[in-house]
């Protein structure tokens, strides 16, 4: 399994983060590619007194982030949006594991990765820490060399069936949009509710229905940002809610404020962003 796990979308306002920030992917193949999605890299060089705050809806993967100063650090699957106010010049580059890859990769519980964060060398050794000044030195390219590298040395021996069943409901739940409740993925694969809650939480820390709407929020954020004018209710429907009501609830639950805001700030940073190209 090397296909998409995670979606490219979750920045919220893009309009505006492509003024303020360049985001790379590099995808990983090869062996490595069953646990780790694809190397991702930020790059920001603002004016003198100027910030920007990058805004994330978080995907459910562990990330493995090199960053100055900071250092590495993992970072569990975040519950809410995550934030990030930049100044000045700098570079971040990290290494997104697939839903469940970091547990199966590392063994760490996954009951423990929500809203988690840690050192690095914590887990993966001392080594990670000589890695940083090495990556934040190099270009994108040696960093995903390096990486890849100093990753593939620590595979896991074997291969765990349960975890390469998980990613082929991860990748279906992915793909197709018209899956909207547990039971709808437990009856296409085959097993029980209960035995899909079971997977999940042993592998991602998450249940399958977490995983559902956060993929539908991607995508209603996504929608937003590109038409900030939308129906919200037919924009609902579309996307698996009951109502409007139902959507207005987990989109404020996760992102903080309801999806009409967003749409006010999205069609806002479109404008700006209009003025600024003339």
């Amino acid at each position: 399994m090397n296909g998409p796990t995670a979606s490219d979308k979750g920045i919220l306002r893009p309009q505006e983060a492509v003024r303020f920030i360049d985001l790379r992917r590099y995808p990983q193949t090869g062996p490595l590619g069953r646990y780790v999605e694809r190397y991702w890299s930020v790059r920001w060089d603002l004016p003198e007194g100027a910030s920007y705050e990058s805004v994330v809806i978080p995907h459910p993967c562990v990330n493995l982030s090199f960053m100055p100063v900071i250092g590495a650090e993992l970072h569990g699957p975040g519950v809410a949006v995550s934030r990030h106010p930049l100044t000045g010049a700098g570079r971040v580059f990290g290494a997104k594991f697939r839903p469940g890859g970091f547990t199966a990769f590392s063994g760490v519980e996954a009951a423990a990765l929500a809203d988690w964060s840690a050192g690095a060398a914590n887990l993966l050794g001392p080594e990670a820490d000589e890695l940083n000044a090495i990556v934040m030195n190099g270009t994108d390219e040696a960093a995903v060399r390096v990486v890849s590298r100093f990753l593939e040395e620590r595979l896991p021996e074997g291969s765990d069936p349960r975890y390469g069943r998980l990613l082929e409901v991860v990748a279906a739940m992915l793909e197709d949009r018209g899956v909207t409740r547990v039971d709808q993925v437990a009856a296409r694969f085959f097993m029980s509710p209960k035995t899909l809650q079971r997977l999940f939480q042993d592998y991602v820390g998450l249940g399958p229905k977490a995983l559902i709407r956060r993929y539908r929020l991607h995508d209603a954020a996504d929608r937003l940002a590109e038409d900030p004018g939308a129906d919200l209710a037919r924009l609902a429907a579309e996307l698996g809610w009951s109502d409007q009501a139902h959507f207005t609830h987990d989109f404020k639950d996760v992102i903080g404020f309801p999806p009409a805001e967003y749409a006010a700030q999205c069609a806002s940073a479109g404008r700006e962003l209009v003025i600024a190209r003339r």
